[in-house]
């Protein structure tokens, strides 16, 4: 619910085709009237960030993309978008979600963290 109402819309939900993580973006998409979930197999672990960076070039560039995964990659992940580098700074707990912007292309380094919320702050707000 928080998540709705912090990002009222959604152009494209994608998950890592594992039970888990494909389970939680369901509950996503209901909140988002049904949006298609998209099995993403670099959001697997240990899946490819630059094959998943390669993918969110694709998406159109005004798009709002929602990835489901597992950690620590997306943290991983994160951390890379926002400043390039490999070492893990931001990393979400299970049930967290952040929001990263591009003002350009999606690049390493190129990313602007607007939130970071853990699950208990994300259930208050919902």
């Amino acid at each position: 619910k928080a998540l709705r109402k912090l990002v009222p819309k959604l152009d494209v939900l994608a998950a890592s085709p594992l039970a888990r993580a494909r389970e939680t973006a369901e509950i996503i998409a209901e909140r988002y009237d049904d949006i298609s979930v998209l099995d993403l197999a670099p959001l697997s672990p240990g899946g490819s960030e630059q094959e998943l960076l390669d993918w969110l070039r694709d998406q159109q560039g005004d798009a709002t993309v929602a990835l489901v995964g597992h950690e620590p990659d997306l943290g991983l992940l994160a951390s890379w978008l926002l400043s390039g580098g490999k070492l893990p700074f931001a990393p979400l707990r299970k049930g967290g979600a952040c929001l990263i912007r591009f003002a350009e292309t999606p690049a390493p380094g190129g990313g602007v963290l607007e939130w970071s919320l853990p699950p208990r702050l994300l259930d208050r707000l919902g």
